[in-house]
Parts: structure tokens; C-alpha cells; sequence
């Protein structure tokens, strides 16, 4: 049986005032169980805290029923009892992780052309995120919204659009074929997180109603 992915992904910034945690509670606090993931994302962190983080983000999307994965790491992913993991366009291929971490049930890619999300969907990958769809500092050029359609034409895996994603974005990429949105700064950078996905959620609900 598929597990139902989320509708948004959370990706955690550990270089926030707050830390990767709190904004993260606060967002989740009062969302609907279930619709929202977190991807555990912190490069450069050594293992402990990364595990530290791990079991604190476990607890915390446990009770709104919400999905976790961890960047890079089955083992730490392991270790934490996430749900799955989020591989780097140019780490381990999905097929690595369904042969030798079976138990954990899903694997994201990231992505950023319509190849690099052919040879996910071709090694098993659950979903993917393709990025950057709007400019984002220090990235690579950004797709737009028909690049991002024309990216995913085809390629039948469910792909989440990532890189300045707010909700004015939402109706133009659901029209465009996003499974989602993945978003770091649109919940990290304001104040209310939880008020910043309500409005996200709110502009998801709308336009999957509407195409109903």
C-alpha cells in the first residue's frame, strides 16, 4: 500500500535564531494531523546534536501525525525512528536505501532538472523536490513555473516545488502538476510560523478544492 505523502514539507534551518526546533513546534502546534512533513536537514552538524534533533523533531510530528525524514542519513534517520530519508541529487540512489534500510518506508531526491527526476523515478525514489522554481540566493538559475511543468512532464513521480515558495505560488503550481510545496524560509523567516502555514495551507486547500 502507498503511504500518503504530505502536502507540505517543512525543511528545517538550523542557522535560525530560534535553532531547527521551535519554529517547527510552534508551526505544527494547531496544523491539521497528518498533511504536513518535516525533513531533518542540518549539514555541518555533528552527530550527536543531529541525533538530539532527530528525536525532538520525532516527538513533535508524531503528535500531529506528520512525517519525518532525515537528510543524508539512514542511520541516523534509523536511529530516530523517522519515516524515511531525503538524499542530495549526487548522494546515495533510492535503490541503495530500499535494498540495505528496508524499514525505512520512504526516500526523497532532491531534484533540478527533468533528468535528474527520470533516474529518481527510475531508482525507487517516493517523491521528489525540484528546485529552485523562484530565485533563491546562491542557487542555481530558477525554473519558473513552466520550467518546473515542463520538468515534470512525464515522469509520473509525485514532485514538490521548493525555492521561494509562498502562498500567492500555490494555484500556479498545483495548474503546473506540484504534488506540493517545500518551504524553509516562507516558515522560518516570519514570526508566526504557524500563522505563515495556515496560509499556505489555506492556499492548498482553496485550489485543490477549486479542481475538484
Amino acid at each position: 500500500m502507498q503511504t500518503r505523502l504530505p502536502r507540505v514539507w517543512i525543511i528545517t534551518m538550523p542557522e535560525h535564531p530560534e535553532g531547527p526546533i521551535a519554529p517547527v513546534r510552534r508551526a505544527l502546534r494547531t496544523c491539521p494531523a497528518g498533511v504536513v512533513g518535516v525533513q531533518l536537514r542540518a549539514p555541518g552538524v555533528d552527530d550527536r546534536q543531529l541525533v538530539a534533533w532527530g528525536r525532538e523533531l520525532r516527538a513533535i510530528a508524531s503528535a500531529r501525525k506528520s512525517m519525518l525524514t532525515v537528510s543524508r542519513r539512514p542511520d541516523v534517520a534509523q536511529i530516530v525512528g523517522a519515516d524515511g530519508v531525503h538524499l542530495p541529487e549526487h548522494g546515495l540512489l533510492p535503490s541503495s536505501i530500499r535494498e540495505h534500510w528496508p524499514e525505512l518506508e520512504v526516500v526523497g531526491a532532491s531534484r533540478h532538472d527533468a533528468a535528474g527526476l527520470e533516474r529518481a523515478a527510475s531508482a525507487g525514489a517516493s517523491f521528489a523536490f525540484l528546485s529552485p522554481v523562484f530565485d533563491v540566493p546562491g542557487k542555481n538559475p530558477s525554473l519558473g513555473i513552466r520550467g518546473f511543468e515542463a520538468a515534470i512532464a512525464g515522469v509520473g513521480l509525485p514532485t514538490y516545488a521548493l525555492g521561494g515558495i509562498g502562498a500567492a505560488h500555490v494555484e500556479a503550481l498545483l495548474a503546473a502538476g506540484a504534488a506540493g510545496i517545500a518551504v524553509r524560509r516562507a516558515i522560518y523567516d516570519r514570526d508566526d510560523p504557524g500563522e505563515a502555514l495556515r496560509e499556505l495551507l489555506d492556499a492548498l486547500d482553496k485550489n485543490t478544492a477549486s479542481s475538484e
